[in-house]
């Protein structure tokens, strides 16, 4: 008799690195493994499921698919855990869903206080945070990208040591009573009237000590701070850190009790290389990552840490496992020395690989179906001994994306994912 698990029991088993009865499946469930809503909506039809779309987060523009009813598109794919995302999104609450039409003619329900502004040349712009966040989507775009760098005009350790008990005041680093409300309802019912597992992603720079401090400050910007003002990192790190650590327990002792995963975000890879020397990354960034990870594991212990990282990181990946990673997405393995089999074999026992099932750069674009349902195959049968294996493809599936190639991924996981 073949032992069937289920969804929960699935995830948590692969990631005690234990041999599940297959490969757990993670469809949508962070904001790093989505689907964008256009290329949702065509799989819905080539699948004949006729259910309304949502898009929770207008910002990615990814499709939201564990709002449908029933979650019949989760099921086909074979998912095995779904989201729980901030209710408020950029201050955008979740909530008084209406009609957008969508470039491509298409529809999907999205808050109501997604309003964006369309520009002559096609461009789309969102004003929020009362005017904080300046967001923008070129007409041939995939989604919104923050285009405002909010204090980028700080020059010196002395303006940001005066600016941060404004900050601290502000509430941007951190989370309402109100929203923890909404939240730990809709936590509480997934978690005792479904099996799936529940992986909190926030956002993506709800929990982040890295990229976004980028976004603030601008890239070149804090990049220069790192190479030449090392005191001042430290003391945007300390900062960033103890407010992380706030909002975390405040957080977890509410819904710690309906989770099995968090998320946490920040891009420590380019294509090719590190963005910074593993010394600089083990001085400026390391401690007060492990300062988080505990702070996770003592407020809940029972919760693991999925860490999205992109690029080439595997130089970093030892790091990771001392702070107390349990798993790392999206196992981005066409990088530079980011090779599948050498990723399982050094650093397989201590640290899930959640990722890494198809090659969305390469493969994804140019192969057919069946170059990518031999690629899942080989990528499932290099990854799964031994669990320690979630899948999922590198990173979320964009507009171009034809709805037979994504139905391909899915299909293949399920028939080659059992144990």
């Amino acid at each position: 008799m073949v032992l069937v698990m289920k969804h929960r029991e699935r995830v948590m088993a692969a990631l005690a690195h234990e041999e599940p009865d297959k490969v757990p499946v993670d469809f949508c469930a962070t904001h790093n493994s989505g689907i964008n809503v256009i290329a949702y909506n065509r799989v819905k039809k080539m699948l004949s499921i006729n259910q309304p779309t949502y898009m929770r987060d207008p910002i990615p523009m990814l499709a939201s698919p564990d709002l449908e009813e029933n979650l019949e598109t989760t099921k086909l794919f074979g998912g095995d855990m779904l989201p729980l995302h901030r209710h408020l999104n950029f201050g955008v609450p979740a909530e008084d869903w209406q009609t957008w039409t969508l470039k491509d003619g298409s529809e999907a329900q999205v808050p109501g206080g997604f309003q964006p502004q369309i520009k002559d040349n096609g461009s789309a712009e969102l004003l929020l945070l009362n005017g904080l966040a300046k967001l923008s989507m070129p007409s041939r775009g995939h989604h919104f990208n923050l285009i405002n760098r909010p204090l980028g005009a700080i020059e010196n350790l002395e303006q940001l040591e005066n600016i941060l008990p404004f900050l601290r005041q502000s509430g941007a680093f951190s989370i309402s009573d109100e929203e923890l409300q909404v939240l730990a309802a809709r936590a509480s019912d997934l978690h005792n009237n479904t099996d799936y597992a529940l992986v909190a992603t926030g956002g993506p720079l709800f929990f982040s000590l890295y990229q976004i401090s980028q976004e603030l400050f601008g890239y070149e910007k804090f990049f220069t701070y790192m190479a030449s003002e090392p005191e001042f990192i430290h003391c945007w790190n300390e900062f960033l850190t103890s407010t992380c650590i706030e909002k975390l327990q405040k957080y977890l002792k509410v819904l710690g009790p309906y989770l099995d995963v968090i998320l946490m975000g920040d891009d420590y890879g380019f294509q090719n290389s590190l963005q910074m020397s593993p010394s600089m990354f083990r001085n400026l960034f390391k401690p007060y990552l492990i300062r988080v990870c505990r702070a996770v594991k003592e407020a809940a212990p029972g919760i693991k840490i999925l860490l999205h990282s992109c690029g080439s990181i595997a130089p970093l990946i030892p790091d990771f496992i001392e702070a107390d990673i349990d798993a790392l997405n999206p196992v981005q393995i066409t990088a530079s020395d980011m090779e599948p089999a050498r990723l399982k074999k050094e650093y397989g026992r201590e640290i899930t690989f959640w990722g890494g099932g198809v090659r969305t750069q390469t493969t994804l674009v140019n192969g057919s179906p069946d170059d990518i349902t031999a690629e899942v195959k080989e990528l499932i049968d290099i990854f799964k001994p031994g669990g320690g294996y979630i899948f999922c493809p590198i990173h979320d599936l964009q507009e171009e994306v034809p709805p037979e190639k994504i139905i391909a991924i899915y299909r293949a996981a399920e028939k080659y994912s059992y144990y």
